[in-house]
């Protein structure tokens, strides 16, 4: 059964995030415009606004004639993104464990974590990493984070890639205890491991260039 799709730009662009992360979507997938528009029940114009809004996030392509993609990075592109995310993602841990150390209520990440190891699909993952950066106060970091092409990565290593369950139980708990230190050690040293499995990915899993 087809999963019922929020209307709007806004509830394609969810979708296909929401499809990467379930693989209904995949990595140099074409994105044909009248499948979309059937598929979600939207007009042309709002199918092509909410590409748009893909493309805009680095996570379609579009060209003259040959409509839009899923894109797919090279390696040393995903490489590039997790070298982005490494610091982002420990400035964000540190002053999470910073704010809960000060007095700050740890509840909420706890629990965008506990739904994240179940439900483990796009949503949940949004959620959790939102409630890191709520956390922590950092609106910037709230901007910046879901803009990397992370969600590109986990797709493309869909099959091969390390769990990461342990890493989020390590970084949530220095969190929760309040020490920055070891919370944005944790998260690095999380980041760092995915970098350093890159190379033994498949070549499949990767545009070649």
């Amino acid at each position: 059964m087809t999963p019922e799709v929020p209307s709007g730009p806004e509830g394609l662009v969810r979708d296909i995030l929401q499809g990467l992360a379930e693989g209904r979507f995949v990595p140099g997938q074409r994105l044909a415009e009248p499948d979309l528009m059937a598929r979600c029940g939207l007009g042309r114009s709002t199918v092509r606004e909410g590409l748009g809004r893909l493309a805009a996030s680095g996570i379609v392509e579009q060209a003259p004639h040959r409509g839009a993609q899923i894109r797919l990075l090279t390696r040393r592109a995903a490489g590039d993104v997790l070298r982005v995310t490494e610091p982002l993602l420990g400035l964000a841990a540190r002053q999470a464990a910073e704010a809960v150390e000060a007095g700050a209520d740890p509840a909420p990440l706890l629990a965008a974590m506990a739904e994240y190891d179940t439900a483990q699909d796009a949503r949940a993952r949004a959620r959790y990493y939102r409630a890191l950066t709520v956390l922590g106060g950092n609106a910037e970091l709230d901007r910046l984070l879901p803009m990397l092409q992370v969600h590109l990565i986990r797709a493309q290593l869909r099959h091969c890639r390390p769990p990461g369950a342990g890493a989020r139980a390590e970084i949530v708990a220095a969190v929760a205890a309040g020490d920055p230190d070891a919370a944005e050690a944790a998260a690095r040293s999380h980041v760092r491991r995915l970098i350093a499995f890159l190379p033994e990915a498949p070549d499949s899993a990767f545009a070649q260039g």
